[in-house]
């Protein structure tokens, strides 16, 4: 075998452990953080109302607003020449649920749609994830870290100027 084939196979060896390892270390995380979330409490729907009325969540293509009049939910989301707009309501429930019921508008469509999210609170550390699935990721640290999703709510109203008319 030559010289470059033994450097060639042997990186690509050193890869695949690495892989291997970074996957096995992700799975551990996510087993720890459900864990941890699992020993936390449900947050109540006043700590929820705390925490997002008069709040943007600021998204990757959008924003959504839960607003402290009535509870209406607006948002606007885009994906490439794609833009779309909600309009609903948003409520809390004593069992760590935020929910947001709204129908989405497009150029050529409306759907209702309800998405909603589980908080669990221990310690100064929020927990959260997807009702309807996904896993358990720690939303907010204690201290906070300068990468934690809590840090992509803002107070006001990022979605008014989105919407039309």
């Amino acid at each position: 075998m030559s010289w470059f084939r033994f450097i060639i196979l042997n990186t690509m060896f050193a890869m695949l452990l690495v892989g291997t390892a970074n996957a096995a270390t992700h799975r551990h995380i996510d087993r720890m953080t459900a864990h941890a979330a699992h020993q936390a409490m449900p947050m109540s729907a006043k700590e929820l109302k705390k925490l997002y009325a008069g709040h943007s969540w600021i998204w990757k293509d959008g924003a959504g607003f839960f607003s402290r009049h009535h509870r209406r939910f607006t948002a606007w989301s885009h994906t490439g020449a794609q833009k779309s707009y909600a309009k609903g309501t948003w409520y809390a429930t004593d069992r760590g649920q935020l929910c947001m019921s709204a129908v989405w508008y497009s150029k050529k469509s409306a759907a209702s749609n309800v998405s909603c999210f589980l908080h669990r609170e221990k310690a100064g550390t929020i927990y959260q994830k997807r009702a309807s699935g996904g896993k358990w990721y720690v939303f907010r640290h204690n201290p906070i870290k300068h990468d934690d999703e809590v840090l992509k709510l803002r107070p006001g109203d990022y979605v008014r100027r989105h919407l039309p008319g």
